[in-house]
């Protein structure tokens, strides 16, 4: 036990010092985001009708701060795997005894910050633009359980991609072809009552969309489709079941490592 939480120590003390030494690309990063989603938010209000528009400008924040973080921590973490690939340190984890993609997951600290400091940000100037005030939440908990959600869902995801990634050797993030498309078919910039009835049986099978309707309710009290209890039930069951589907994937990928080394990713 004691050994775990060294190799977690370590790992958080890693990127935490990677964060301070690259603090001007984290700063970069931070405005590039905020930048990014003030245009994604105020393109999508200009097709706002007037009588719904202060609860589909709150529905809208949300969505997109929600989808942020997803791409953040999908991004961020999905993408290392070609880093460390390249300095040649996936070896020196395995011969140690720590798999590489514990060191990748502690890429989620860096996601994490980042949204943290760009979405209060966007919030901010949200409220200058459109006169709303957007953090005066239905229910703060339950909003709370939709990042917590869509983090883990993300954070798993992006683990499945690195570990496909290193298997295939190629970069885990070309894989991805889910992150914008989540935005609508996934539910989080759509709630399900809206969507046509086709879209809302895909929209069921992602698990973004459990976390996205949670954080409408707790965002501005906008009642889920299945209901509050059922969607909570369901997110969690998606979440194990991604969690169960990222450990394997892991498994697999790391034994094919062992026994047939890796090949560094050049440069794209």
């Amino acid at each position: 036990m004691k050994g775990i939480f060294i190799k977690i120590y370590a790992i958080l003390w890693l990127h935490l010092t990677r964060l301070h030494r690259y603090k001007y690309g984290f700063l970069n990063m931070i405005i590039t985001d905020m930048i990014w989603y003030l245009l994604f938010m105020l393109g999508t209000l200009t097709f706002i009708p007037v009588e719904d528009f202060k609860t589909m400008a709150i529905i809208t924040f949300w969505g997109v701060a929600l989808w942020s973080f997803m791409n953040n921590v999908v991004w961020i973490v999905g993408h290392w795997v070609r880093f460390l690939l390249e300095i040649g340190v996936v070896e020196e984890h395995i011969v140690r005894n720590t798999n590489p993609m514990s060191l990748i997951a502690g890429r989620i600290v860096t996601a994490i910050i980042v949204t943290i400091v760009a979405i209060p940000v966007v919030g901010m100037v949200y409220y200058e633009l459109t006169g709303i005030n957007i953090y005066n939440v239905y229910n703060s908990i339950y909003l709370l359980c939709s990042f917590i959600l869509i983090m883990f869902y993300a954070l798993f995801y992006s683990l499945i991609l690195s570990s496909i990634g290193l298997r295939l050797r190629i970069p885990g993030i070309m894989l991805d072809v889910l992150n914008i498309a989540v935005y609508i078919i996934g539910g989080i910039g759509v709630p399900l009552a809206k969507m046509p009835p086709h879209m809302r049986i895909v929209a069921l099978f992602i698990p973004y969309t459990y976390a996205a309707e949670i954080g409408r309710y707790g965002g501005v009290g906008l009642e889920p489709l299945l209901g509050v209890w059922k969607t909570l039930l369901f997110g969690a069951l998606y979440l194990v079941v991604l969690m169960f589907i990222s450990i394997l994937v892991i498994k697999y990928a790391t034994q094919y490592v062992r026994k047939h080394g890796v090949k560094a990713i050049g440069a794209m």
